[in-house]
């Protein structure tokens, strides 16, 4: 979702309005190619007579090709911070200075900050800050008044671009024009003289916007000529002298709305993921009319958009580390069972050997020194047939013996081992396949994804340690219980796993609350809250929470399952106990029969039926 002139120019106003000869107070990095400016006025705001520090505010400006976005926001950085030579390059001259104007040149994607810097020795020459939106090829780039350059966050050489060199002490030369119309300057002759002297017909009508005006991206090309009732699929070749002049019109009152600065900011989000499909500063008719979010102003919208999109980002990166650090251990455990297995299949006639040793030491009389085999009756046998056993020629019988003996020894030990090693194995497989279930279950929480990969981190599974983007988000980097809604409005707690339930019977849990768990199965703690210490929750809660209790556990395919519940009081926990380890007593049972389209109902129906905080 890139930025367009249309969204520039909406910002820009917005950003003069607010911050035209309002003082930089500090300029922060968070990113290779991201800066946040901060902006804090000098005056006061007077309320009821009294003077009153007016608000501090956080300019956001990306130029990362991914991620290019530009907005303002009163919420402080929660981001790590980087330092870079183009971030002191503008510390040393822009801090302390006045935002005199923000301009657009040609209504391109190209923003200039004019700013009186701090004088600290007199007169000085205005700072020009350039923002070039361009993609691939954005930039940043700090400007005296007389256009040279005193430095930028990419620099440009002559061996990438002979034109247009990005340098200190170079002059700065804009980017090379698109031969372009400014569709804030064209007016209906030379709106149709585009289409009378065009010489390729087969155009799409929104093809030939979007080709021949600055600024104009494809999403906005192709709502102008649906706002002229037109069909996306409608070439030159087959337009009327009416469908133009619907055409002009549609083209013409928008680029009317923006010069005068009507806009509609709106997201569109897409109607099964909810994720963001689009936004639009213009009203806009080519996205369904439900699922979608209006906003007041320009910036309230990009600053929502792109704070769920870094969001979003976050999230996809988190579940890509997850399923590469997932999947490579979970295939090299996989691979260690096999060989051990196999190991084991090598070792388990161990009693072989000691069977041969024996044997050996039954018919010593019989075995000279330089025999190669001895063939014996195996009393060792039910049937007591007669066995080859294979000897050491340059041994006598009795070091033969001691030979297998010692064989027998050395298998056995390895048998041991072996199998210590592959029980181990077997159990650091469960481990990853409950991370794995946890993280599939959890996939878009950015707080639990964290909390997953940090634990993972702690296994030792990775060398890699992910900091948090956002550092408010180690508070809430806890796993955290669902929580429903009975049909008698009582709040029913689950616990998914062994941390959700330590945490949910002996943290969230109070004593008169009603606790349920599968009888001597493994599964999910489930606590009935006893807000107001009632007597009792009304039976159809309890068979609801009973039934979810059932649900989350291993036995959830079974027919029937018998479910203990009892107050929360005569739950503990054995001392130095694994977490989600409890005993109880005082219980009484119900016999459960899994009512499975009702639980999801519940699960799908209930609002409070996700990860939320008690």
């Amino acid at each position: 979702m890139s930025l367009d002139s249309i969204s520039l120019e909406a910002i820009r106003k917005e950003l003069l309005d607010k911050f035209k000869d309002e003082k930089i107070t500090n300029i922060i990095q968070t990113k290779k190619y991201k800066i946040i400016m901060e902006v804090k006025p000098n005056n006061f705001l007077v309320l009821n007579g009294i003077n009153k520090k007016r608000d501090t505010f956080y300019i956001h400006i990306s130029i990362d090709p991914s991620s290019m976005e530009i907005y303002f926001s009163e919420s402080k950085n929660t981001e790590e911070t980087i330092s870079s030579p183009f971030l002191n390059l503008l510390q040393n001259h822009l801090i302390g200075g006045k935002i005199l104007d923000i301009k657009q040149p040609d209504f391109d994607r190209i923003l200039h900050f004019i700013i009186q810097p701090y004088l600290k020795f007199g007169q000085t020459q205005n700072q020009i800050l350039i923002i070039e939106f361009m993609g691939k090829h954005g930039n940043m780039i700090l400007l005296k008044e007389n256009t040279m350059i005193e430095g930028s966050i990419k620099l440009v050489d002559s061996n990438i671009n002979r034109y247009r060199e990005i340098l200190p002490g170079k002059f700065y030369i804009s980017p090379p024009s698109q031969n372009k119309l400014n569709p804030l300057n064209v007016n209906r002759k030379d709106f149709f003289n585009i289409f009378y002297s065009l010489k390729d017909k087969s155009l799409n009508l929104w093809k030939l916007i979007q080709n021949n005006f600055i600024g104009i991206s494809l999403q906005n090309a192709k709502e102008m000529v649906l706002q002229a009732n037109l069909s996306l699929e409608k070439d030159v070749s087959n337009a009327s002298q009416a469908d133009l002049e619907m055409l002009w019109t549609s083209f013409n009152r928008i680029i009317n709305n923006i010069k005068n600065h009507i806009f509609q900011p709106t997201i569109f989000l897409d109607p099964l993921s909810e994720k963001i499909k689009a936004y639009s500063l213009i009203n806009s008719i080519q996205f369904p009319p439900c699922h979608k979010r209006n906003f007041k102003d320009a910036n309230s919208c990009l600053e929502s958009l792109f704070t769920e999109l870094e969001k979003e980002r976050e999230i996809l990166s988190i579940q890509n580390k997850l399923d590469q650090i997932l999947s490579k251990n979970m295939l090299k455990i996989n691979n260690k069972i096999n060989d051990y297995q196999k190991k084991l299949e090598e070792v388990k006639n161990c009693e072989k050997y000691k069977i041969n040793g024996e044997l050996i030491k039954a018919n010593l009389a019989s075995i000279k020194r330089g025999d190669t085999e001895i063939k014996v009756i195996n009393y060792y046998s039910p049937r007591q047939e007669d066995i080859t056993i294979p000897l050491n020629h340059k041994l006598t019988a009795l070091e033969n013996a001691r030979l297998y003996f010692k064989k027998y020894k050395k298998t056995k030990d390895s048998w041991e081992i072996i199998l210590e090693q592959l029980n181990n194995n077997q159990l650091k497989l469960a481990q990853l396949a409950e991370f794995h279930k946890l993280y599939k279950q959890y996939s878009n929480s950015l707080p639990n994804l964290l909390k997953i990969y940090n634990d993972l981190m702690k296994l030792g599974l990775s060398k890699k340690i992910i900091v948090p983007l956002k550092k408010q988000e180690k508070k809430k980097n806890k796993l955290l219980p669902a929580k429903y809604i009975s049909q008698d409005g009582w709040e029913i707690y689950v616990g998914k796993n062994n941390h959700q339930n330590d945490f949910l019977t002996f943290k969230l849990a109070s004593g008169n609350d009603i606790w349920l768990h599968p009888k001597n199965i493994q599964g999910a703690h489930v606590i009935i809250k006893n807000r107001g210490n009632k007597q009792s929750p009304p039976l159809e809660t309890l068979i609801q929470a009973a039934n979810l209790a059932a649900y989350f556990s291993k036995a959830k395919k079974e027919n029937k399952v018998l479910v203990d519940y009892t107050l929360k009081k005569y739950v503990k926990k054995p001392k130095n106990a694994k977490p989600g380890m409890a005993i109880y007593s005082q219980e009484k049972s119900l016999l459960i029969k899994i009512n499975l389209p009702e639980i999801k109902n519940m699960i799908s129906q209930n609002s409070q039926g996700k990860i939320l905080s008690p």
